[in-house]
């Protein structure tokens, strides 16, 4: 076998003709995984000549190259620009193509350089592209003196290049050659009092500028014009607190700041001569709400409302806020009713973009576990079982359970229970044969079991594994697990997650990390409000 680099030297030619060679034909593809078969080879040895031949004919430059390649051949000043249409009018092929750009023969330049002609030909493209250049340039020079770029050209007008820009989609004014606008066209906007009354008028500011507009303080007096209710913002943006916050900043239209000057019995001259750190004027007219209370205002609004619990959140590291809550009687209120409550509330609304509104994990998880906390609802089921075999005589069983009810916390049941195979080696969580020497078999606490937690909901302290522990050692009884069999009687099962870890500790402890976890998640995050016409959610402790 003969790989490329080694028929490269047999051949007497450079390892990268090889490879060309096939590209073009003229070297057969390999025979074998790794390269030619000998006799494949050897048939290549008559042929050098001919692949030599068929590379040079077929060895192509850019327009660049080419062109570099005619200067110095030529001594003329030849540019790429000026290979296409040589080879439009000459010999010159085109023999491959590169990512979309033609590659020319270097055999055909070579030959165009040492004719006479074909110089002839490339000194009137040369003179043609340089006497065009020369022209576009005068173009161009004398267009910069009569026209400005967007930003001078704005300024020129004492508009935003935005405002520019979107005056010329409206089709009053046209960029020219560069994005530049004709210092007579500028002028003829300028004089167009309406239209540039418009532009000013429509222009967005930040408060700060709105209050500096109105010659008041920022916030001092700014904060009770917008909480009067006499403005409200047109738009808003992002901006960027810290590495993670991002908060929406209000935009006011400059026609709606400068209206405010016309608001009657408002003191304007009274604010504007108030000295710095004096109170502001306007605070008779309105009573600023900050953010937080304004939510939590809404939050007890909804409340009282729908005659539910609701929680209001604050995320300290985002700065974020987030409302859930419990539902009525209906299920509701719904989140698209809450989300539309919200865009009514006047103080409220300004904060929505900060405000998630429902369908949180620790909402749904609240409600979920004060359903689970509800008097005479759940029982909280956790087992302790003989370990892993260690032989094909043992099993794993049931050796302590624990059923406490969910709601008052009161313990119903808390046994060991004596397995059918002794314990012997196996590690149990400190539990030995010994310790289970009085204690019941299966079938007697089964009753027991059964009797606690009928009717009930069950929550396991391991999913799935407290259920099929049951079911097991019920079967090795003989016995019938009645309802305990019912996948609807257990409200976690196989594949859900735990409430809290309860691995290794003792049944009615776990039980108790349980009930300490539902009664931690009852409560939600952040401030609770209550309808006033409504009592609490009595959860005995």
């Amino acid at each position: 076998m003969v790989n490329g680099t080694q028929l490269a030297a047999e051949l007497g030619i450079e390892p990268w003709m090889v490879t060309r060679a096939q590209e073009l034909g003229l070297i057969p593809p390999r025979d074998k995984s790794k390269g030619w078969s000998r006799e494949a080879a050897d048939a290549l040895a008559p042929r050098v000549e001919e692949i030599r031949e068929g590379i040079a004919d077929r060895e192509g430059y850019g327009a660049r190259r080419t062109a570099e390649l005619l200067a110095e051949l030529t001594g003329l000043a030849v540019e790429s620009a000026d290979v296409p249409p040589l080879a439009e009018k000459t010999r010159l092929r085109v023999v491959d193509q590169y990512k979309g750009w033609d590659l020319y023969s270097v055999r055909d330049a070579r030959a165009l350089a040492a004719s006479d002609d074909a110089k002839a030909l490339m000194t009137e493209l040369i003179a043609a592209r340089q006497e065009a250049k020369a022209r576009s340039e005068a173009e161009w020079t004398a267009w910069v003196e009569v026209s400005l770029p967007p930003d001078e050209a704005a300024g020129r007008l004492g508009w935003k290049v935005a405002e520019l820009k979107q005056v010329a989609q409206e089709g009053r004014i046209s960029a020219g050659r560069g994005g530049r606008f004709a210092v007579e066209d500028l002028d003829v906007l300028a004089a167009d009092e309406e239209l540039c009354e418009k532009v000013t008028g429509d222009r967005l500011i930040r408060a700060d500028e709105a209050a500096g507009l109105l010659e008041i303080r920022y916030p001092t007096d700014w904060q009770h014009v917008v909480a009067a209710g006499w403005i409200t913002p047109a738009s808003h943006v992002e901006a960027r607190v810290g590495k993670r916050r991002w908060i929406d900043v209000p935009l006011f239209r400059t026609r709606d700041v400068e209206g405010l000057r016309d608001l009657p019995g408002v003191p304007w001259e009274e604010v504007r001569a108030v000295r710095p750190g004096e109170p502001s004027p306007l605070r008779e007219y309105s009573r600023v709400t900050t953010r937080a209370e304004a939510i939590h205002a809404f939050a007890a609004a909804v409340a009282d409302r729908h005659q539910v619990e609701v929680w209001a959140f604050h995320d300290d590291r985002t700065g974020a806020w987030a409302l859930d809550w419990a539902r009525n009687d209906q299920d509701g209120p719904t989140r698209e009713q809450v989300a539309a409550e919200l865009r009514a509330d006047q103080q409220a609304a300004r904060y929505r973009a900060d405000i998630t509104v429902g369908g949180t994990r620790w909402g749904q998880r609240a409600r979920h576990a004060r359903e689970i906390l509800a008097a005479d609802t759940a029982v909280l089921l956790c087992t302790r079982s003989s370990g892993q075999p260690t032989s094909d005589t043992e099993t794993t069983e049931i050796i302590e359970i624990a059923v406490v009810d969910a709601s008052t916390g009161k313990v119903l049941l808390d046994r060991r229970v004596k397995p059918s195979v002794p314990l012997g080696e196996r590690y149990a969580g400190g539990i030995s044969d010994e310790d289970l020497a009085d204690a019941s078999p299966w079938e007697r606490v089964l009753v027991r079991v059964r009797d606690v937690t009928r009717g009930r909901l069950i929550v396991p302290g391991r999913p799935g594994e407290d259920q099929k522990l049951i079911a097991a050692d019920t079967a090795r009884a003989g016995k019938r697990p009645m309802h305990l069999a019912a996948d609807e009687s257990w409200a976690l099962r196989e594949g859900d997650d735990p409430v809290t870890p309860v691995r290794g500790l003792p049944a009615v402890k776990g039980c108790e990390y349980v009930r300490e976890e539902l009664l931690r998640r009852s409560r939600a995050r952040g401030r609770a409000h209550l309808p006033e016409a409504a009592p609490h959610q009595e959860v005995t402790r």
